[in-house]
C-alpha cells in the first residue's frame, strides 16, 4: 500500500506526529522544578529547618560514597524497595530538598523516577494510591509516609503522623534569600531551634547558644582539600544584625572551643577525630562585617564511628 493512494491515511500520520510532537513540548514546558532553587520553593514556609543537598555533585565528588555503607541504607526494608521499584538513591537521585518541623518531615527529590512500580510497590505494602499520590503506614506506630507525584522527575515525600502531608508540597511557598550556598548540601536552622535548643547534645547546644543572636544560620558541607586526612568540611556562615554582634559570636565562638580543649585537658583526655570531641575542638571562626564564619574539619575516622 502506498501513501500516495491513501492521501487520507498520510494526512492522519501527519497530524498524529504534529499532535504528539505538540504534547512533549507543553509537558516539557509545563516542567515547572528545573534548579535547585525551584525544588526548594516547593516546600512550605515557617519555622522549619530546611535543608538541600545536589546528590549528583556529592557523587561525582566522592563524598556520597562516604555514606553508601551506612546501616540504614542497608537495611532489608530498603533493599527490598530497591528491588521491586528500581530505585536507588545512590544512583538515582539528582538533588533533594527538606523541611522539618514538628513531627513532619517533607522531601522533593529530582531523579529518575518509575511512578508505576512505586504505586505498584505501596498497594502490595498494603498502601493506598489515586494517580499521582500513594499514602502508605511507616514501620513506627502512627508514622505515615506520602508520595506525591508532582512532575514525571520530581516526587514530593512526607513523613509524619497523617498521609496527607504530602500534598503540602506545591510551587512557590519557601523564600530563601538569594544567592544560595555554594556547597553541595547545606542546612538552614529554623529559628526555633537556636531559640530553643535543649533537643541538641550538650556540645552542640553549647554552640547554639553562642550563635543565638544571630538572624539566620546557614551551615554547609563543603569537599576537603584534596591530599588532607579530613573526608569533607563544615562550614557556618552567621548573619547578624550587626558587625559588634558578630564579633560577640566570633569571641563566644572561639571561647567555648578553648574552654572545651581545657575541660578534656582537665580530665586527662585529647579530642578524638573518632567523636565529637576531635570535630569541635577544631573549629576556627572569622568575621566580616556582619557574618560570621566557621570552619569545622570532619575526619573519617568520625563517619565510621557513626555508621556503626
Amino acid at each position: 500500500m502506498h501513501l500516495r493512494n491513501k492521501p487520507w491515511l498520510a494526512l492522519a500520520l501527519i497530524a498524529g506526529g504534529t499532535l504528539i510532537a505538540l504534547y512533549a513540548v507543553d509537558r516539557f514546558q509545563h516542567r515547572f522544578v528545573h534548579t535547585g532553587a525551584d525544588l526548594i520553593r516547593l516546600l512550605p514556609g515557617g519555622d522549619a529547618t530546611i535543608f538541600y543537598a545536589q546528590v549528583d555533585a556529592l557523587r561525582h565528588a566522592g563524598m556520597l560514597g562516604l555514606l553508601a555503607d551506612s546501616k540504614s541504607a542497608q537495611d532489608a526494608e530498603y533493599r527490598s524497595f530497591v528491588r521491586a521499584t528500581q530505585f536507588d538513591y545512590s544512583k538515582d537521585v539528582d538533588a533533594v530538598a527538606g523541611s522539618v518541623a514538628n513531627d513532619r518531615v517533607l522531601l522533593a527529590i529530582k531523579g529518575r523516577f518509575d511512578w508505576f512500580r512505586i504505586r505498584t510497590y505501596v498497594l502490595q505494602q498494603g498502601g493506598a494510591c489515586t494517580p499521582q499520590t500513594c499514602a502508605l503506614r511507616g514501620t513506627r506506630d502512627g508514622d505515615w509516609i506520602g508520595i506525591t507525584r508532582i512532575q514525571p522527575d520530581v516526587l514530593g515525600v512526607s513523613l509524619g503522623p497523617r498521609p496527607g502531608f504530602s500534598s503540602a508540597i506545591h510551587p512557590g511557598q519557601q523564600a530563601m534569600a538569594q544567592p544560595l550556598p555554594t556547597e553541595p548540601a547545606w542546612v538552614k536552622l529554623a529559628p526555633s531551634v537556636l531559640k530553643n535548643p535543649g533537643s541538641l547534645p550538650l556540645a552542640l547546644r553549647i554552640f547554639a547558644i553562642s550563635v543565638q543572636p544571630a538572624d539566620s544560620i546557614v551551615i554547609g558541607l563543603a569537599g576537603a582539600t584534596p591530599g588532607s586526612a579530613d573526608a569533607f568540611e563544615i562550614n557556618l556562615y552567621a548573619q547578624c544584625p550587626s558587625a559588634s554582634t558578630a564579633d560577640t559570636i566570633r569571641n563566644q565562638l572561639q571561647i567555648e572551643t578553648k574552654m572545651l580543649k581545657l575541660e578534656l585537658a582537665h580530665e586527662n583526655q585529647q579530642p578524638s577525630p573518632a567523636d565529637l570531641t576531635g570535630l569541635l575542638t577544631a573549629g576556627t571562626f572569622s568575621t566580616n562585617g556582619k557574618e560570621v564564619t566557621g570552619e569545622w574539619p570532619v575526619r573519617k575516622e568520625l563517619l565510621k564511628t557513626l555508621q556503626q
